[in-house]
């Protein structure tokens, strides 16, 4: 199958020089994002497909195989993925499998999951409202790009987000609350546990679609274009969830998100008076793109990846100086030096 990944925002084991042309100010503020745009044409309704439901609810012990062949039928491919990828058991033809099918089924751990899961999302309508929305809007903007069809499930906390194509699969475990005692007991970082909450599932989704639609993709791996490919996925969200706050959409706090406001100056400055938009050091790249409980080179008070949220400011300056420029060929454009450069930001 192709393109088929996982999309993990938390992960635990298993079970359990150039010159720039800078001219104009730029803003610091919220953007809008709410473009006038006629979604009334637009005929999608989202339906999530619930296979922790079927698992825990439907499967007869004692009759594995034919119900194991139902939810082949009824989930396709991602019953694939979820068998070998997620829970990681192997596939229905293994001679072993229908045993540790039955092993997870009745794992005293994965039933406490399972229970506290039904607890936290009885239904899920009105994530399916919001899923539907997000994605008429995408269909405007990209009206050749498919739409997947969505499912929910229980991973025992090994992924957030699982995607291939035409595939958007959601742990629900993932989401209980940041405040949930499972994952105080796994003793995950706090950084972590405050976006595993059901209100951050939404912007994950489309983060997970825009990162397996729009693939990375420079010939000179280096931190501008990381910070710009991943400022890009931003603003992509913003698009698709014009509604939803700041803090949502970064994983932020709301002194993180006002740390970056007032500092958005000095975090650029102290990106090229060091040198550093175009080292293509992995180290010095992960530091600043991947997540972790403040940005080392900054303050402590400032979030991690504070630099994609500089990305963010950086894309919508281009988009805001390029109107002509539509969403699908913006996020299908990999020169980041002229994206830059076009731009013409400064904080």
């Amino acid at each position: 199958m192709e393109k088929s990944r996982l999309y993990s925002l938390q992960r635990t084991g298993y079970f359990l020089g150039v010159f720039l042309v800078l001219a104009f100010l730029f803003g610091c503020g919220e953007p809008e994002r709410r473009d006038e745009v006629d979604l009334s044409g637009i005929e999608l309704e989202i339906e999530i497909k619930r296979l922790e439901k079927d698992l825990f609810n439907n499967v007869d012990l004692d009759r594995v195989g034919e119900s194991v062949g139902n939810l082949s039928d009824k989930y396709g491919d991602f019953f694939d993925i979820y068998n070998h990828l997620i829970i990681r058991i192997g596939g229905p033809d293994s001679p072993a499998y229908e045993n540790y099918l039955k092993d997870f089924l009745t794992d005293h751990d994965i039933n406490r999951v399972h229970m506290e899961t039904e607890e936290v999302f009885p239904d899920l309508s009105k994530l399916e409202a919001e899923l539907t929305e997000a994605f008429r809007r995408y269909r405007f903007f990209f009206p050749d790009y498919p739409v997947p069809e969505v499912y929910s499930y229980i991973g025992g906390f090994n992924q957030s987000i699982a995607t291939a194509d035409s595939i958007l699969a959601i742990g629900l475990d993932k989401y209980l609350g940041s405040d949930h005692k499972f994952y105080n007991q796994l003793q995950l970082p706090r950084y972590k546990q405050l976006n595993m909450h059901p209100e951050k599932i939404p912007s994950d989704c489309m983060k997970a679609w825009a990162i397996t639609e729009f693939e990375y993709v420079d010939s000179v791996d280096n931190l501008l274009s990381n910070v710009l490919y991943n400022g890009r996925i931003m603003y992509f969200k913003s698009k698709m969830l014009p509604d939803t706050p700041d803090t949502l959409l970064t994983g932020f706090t709301e002194s993180q998100l006002e740390w970056c406001i007032n500092n958005e100056e000095q975090m650029w400055t102290y990106l090229i008076e060091n040198k550093l938009l175009f080292t293509t050091s992995s180290r010095d790249i992960n530091r600043f793109v991947n997540e972790g409980p403040f940005t080392s080179e900054f303050t402590r008070e400032s979030p991690g990846r504070a630099i994609v949220w500089l990305g963010w400011q950086i894309a919508d300056s281009y988009m805001r100086r390029n109107p002509h420029v539509t969403l699908e060929e913006f996020m299908n454009d990999h020169d980041y030096q002229r994206i830059l450069n076009e731009a013409r930001y400064r904080p």
